[in-house]
C-alpha cells in the first residue's frame, strides 16, 4: 500500500485524507445513512435512485434486469443529498469544496452529486474497473471541467470487505473505452442480461494495484479519470459503508479528456 501526500493526486490520481470526517461529522453521516435506509426499508426492487443488493448477480445487474433483490438491503444510492439534506449540510460544514477539493484541484469545487456505497457482508457485490468521468451527464464539458470525488468511509474499509483499489497514474491516460450496458432510462424495458460498464483488461495499464483501506471518518480524494474498483465483501459480519461527494472543478492541468491511443 502507498501513502500519498498532498501532491499525490497529481502523480497518482488519488490522495488519502486521514480523519477527514471524525467526531460529530461521522456521527451525523451515519445518522443520515440511517435515514436513507428508512426510505428503502420496504423496497424489494431497485429504482428511483436506490439500488438494492441481490445475491449471485449483484445489485446493479438485478436493477437493470428488473429482477427482485434483497428487501431493504441497499447496495448504492444516488443524489443522497437530495433525499436526505443532512448530507449536504455535513459536506458544507467540513468545507470540502473550498478545502480538500480546492487544494487538490487548485480551485474550489461545485457539488454535483453524492452517493451511498454500501457493501453488505457475504452478498456485497464487486464494482469493476472504471473511470467516473465515463458517467458524466450529457452536456458535461470535459474540455473545460473535471471531477473530483471525496469518498468517506463510515465503517472500516478493508481488503476483505471491499475497500477501493486504484491504478496509480491512470488518470494521465485520458478517458478509456468502457464496455458493458448503459443504465436503462425510466420506461425502457429490462435487459435480459446486464453487464456493468467497465474497462476491459486489454485497456488497463500494467501498473501495480494499490488498495486503500480506511478507518471510519477517513477518506480518499481522487480524480475523475483514475481507474478504480472494489472487490466483493467476503466477510461474514463486516459491512463496508461509505458516502461520496462529487465536485465539478476546472479541468486539472495534468489531465486530458481523451486517451492518447486506444490499446495498452
Amino acid at each position: 500500500m502507498v501513502e500519498t501526500d498532498s501532491g499525490g493526486i497529481r502523480e497518482n490520481g488519488f490522495v488519502r485524507l486521514p480523519g477527514l470526517a471524525a467526531g460529530d461529522a461521522l456521527v451525523r453521516l451515519r445518522r443520515a445513512v440511517g435515514a436513507l435506509e428508512d426510505l428503502t426499508r420496504d423496497r424489494a426492487v431497485s429504482g428511483g435512485d436506490f439500488v438494492l443488493e441481490a445475491p449471485g448477480i449483484g445489485g446493479w445487474a438485478a436493477w437493470q434486469q428488473g429482477t427482485g433483490a434483497l428487501r431493504g438491503v441497499l447496495r448504492s444510492a444516488d443524489r443522497i443529498h437530495v433525499h436526505v439534506p443532512e448530507f449536504e449540510a455535513v459536506q458544507r460544514s467540513l468545507d470540502l469544496a473550498g478545502g480538500a477539493v480546492a487544494r487538490a484541484a487548485g480551485a474550489p469545487g461545485t457539488l454535483v452529486n453524492s452517493f451511498l456505497w454500501a457493501k453488505p457482508p457475504v452478498v456485497g457485490s464487486a464494482k469493476p474497473w472504471h473511470q467516473d468521468m465515463a458517467f458524466a451527464p450529457p452536456g458535461f464539458d470535459a474540455g473545460e471541467h473535471g471531477i473530483v470525488t471525496v469518498w468517506v468511509a463510515l465503517e472500516p474499509a478493508t481488503v476483505h470487505n471491499g475497500c477501493l483499489e486504484f491504478l496509480p497514474g491512470s488518470h494521465l491516460l485520458g478517458l478509456l473505452p468502457h464496455t458493458g450496458d448503459s443504465e436503462r432510462l425510466p420506461g425502457e424495458p429490462p435487459l435480459r442480461r446486464a453487464r456493468e460498464p467497465q474497462v476491459a483488461d486489454e485497456h488497463l495499464p500494467r501498473t501495480a494495484v494499490v488498495a486503500m483501506p480506511l478507518e471510519p471518518g477517513s477518506a480518499v480524494l481522487f480524480d475523475g479519470l483514475v481507474l478504480h474498483r472494489s472487490a466483493p465483501n467476503t466477510t461474514a459480519s463486516q459491512p463496508r459503508t461509505a458516502v461520496s461527494f462529487v465536485y465539478r472543478v476546472p479541468r486539472p492541468a495534468w489531465s486530458r479528456p481523451a486517451a492518447a491511443h486506444a490499446g495498452r
